[in-house]
């Protein structure tokens, strides 16, 4: 029966080594992006819940404003 040897090079030790490394720099740098995307998605989600807020009080006081006008011609067609 053959015996075969197992051996590992020093060069394949070296790439393995960088190819971990790498691959462990890069799941940071990942991780930092997704959570900075995170915090800048959380802002934009207060700054549209804002702009809904400001939206739907600005129509109240349209729709308020309209009814007053509205009254008011009333009352002057009313006085003629």
């Amino acid at each position: 029966m053959l015996k075969r040897k197992f051996t590992i090079h020093l060069d394949a030790i070296l790439v393995i080594t960088v190819l971990f490394v790498c691959s462990i720099g890069l799941n940071v740098f990942l991780l930092q992006e997704a959570s900075s995307l995170g915090d800048k998605n959380f802002g934009q989600e207060l700054k549209l819940l804002e702009n809904e807020m400001n939206l739907d009080s600005q129509k109240r006081y349209i729709d308020k404003l309209k009814k007053q006008i509205s009254e008011q011609e009333e009352k002057s067609n009313e006085g003629n």
